[in-house]
């Protein structure tokens, strides 16, 4: 039988640690977007060659989970070192070293969730029956309610309906959606990794090199969404368009009980 090791040791990702839960307000966000097909409507739109949506934009990270052998994570000094990313809950004999007060798991920011955690699924597969609507993006993460200058966009789509979504905390929680269906609205767009991110209060804000052309761009209609709302958290808030649609719900963490 191995040994038992002189002391363990912990390392926690950037984004992961244990705090009680008065200390920082964390929220689940999930975006879902929607484009309408052939909708007759009567309101006329610009006609343009080019359109910013927004100057940066922050990418959210995908990670597959390793397998974690617990015969192999012992390094040199023989100490366990346990990534809690991948611990559904923390085993008790750390836990019981750690602190005799209530603490909360403060899960990995801005990195997308699995389609099974989502809390739209349902209204998903309800409204996806709906004629002339086509389903789009569908994103789910973790995030701490900040204020405004603290708070990137997220990139919610880059394909036909180019999204971004802030979520932020001012008196109130707000949400500002920004899409764009027409000519490219991201080409001006710095497009930020997750370590770009945590970095940037360091070396200010990103911006894109971008080579003039002299090849003429073809014009075409322009839709945009720009819209910011205060909202309620546990509601699900719907910005509208004639020709596209973003869904936003934003909930409590941990999830508040029925």
């Amino acid at each position: 039988m191995r040994h038992f090791f002189k002391f363990i040791a912990v390392f926690l990702p950037f984004s992961f640690t244990l705090l009680s839960e008065e200390e920082i307000e964390i929220v689940k966000v999930e975006v879902a977007t929607v484009i309408w097909k052939d909708q007759a409507t009567s309101e006329k739109f610009e006609i343009v060659d080019e359109n910013v949506l927004i100057g940066e934009a922050l990418s959210l990270e995908k990670i597959e989970k390793p397998e974690i052998n617990l015969e192999t994570i012992v390094n040199d000094k023989e100490e366990i070192v346990f990534d809690f990313e991948y611990f559904e809950e923390i085993p008790e004999f750390i836990e019981e070293d750690i602190t005799n007060e209530e603490v909360i798991n403060i899960p990995s920011f801005f990195r997308v969730l699995d389609r099974k955690e989502h809390e739209l699924n349902g209204t998903m597969r309800r409204i996806s029956t709906v004629p002339d609507l086509e389903l789009g993006n569908h994103k789910s993460w973790y995030q701490p309610l900040k204020d405004d200058m603290s708070t990137p966009y997220i990139l919610i789509s880059d394909q036909d309906n180019q999204c971004v979504v802030k979520v932020f905390q001012a008196r109130f929680p707000r949400v500002h959606a920004k899409c764009a269906m027409g000519p490219d609205s991201l080409s001006n767009t710095y497009i930020m990794s997750k370590s770009e991110f945590n970095v940037k209060p360091l070396i200010g804000e990103f911006k894109l090199d971008v080579e003039e052309s002299e090849i003429p761009k073809n014009k075409s209609e322009l839709y945009v969404i720009d819209e910011q709302r205060r909202i309620s958290l546990n509601e699900l808030h719907y910005f509208d368009h004639p020709r596209m649609g973003i869904l936003v719900g934003v909930y409590s963490y941990p999830k508040e009980e029925d």
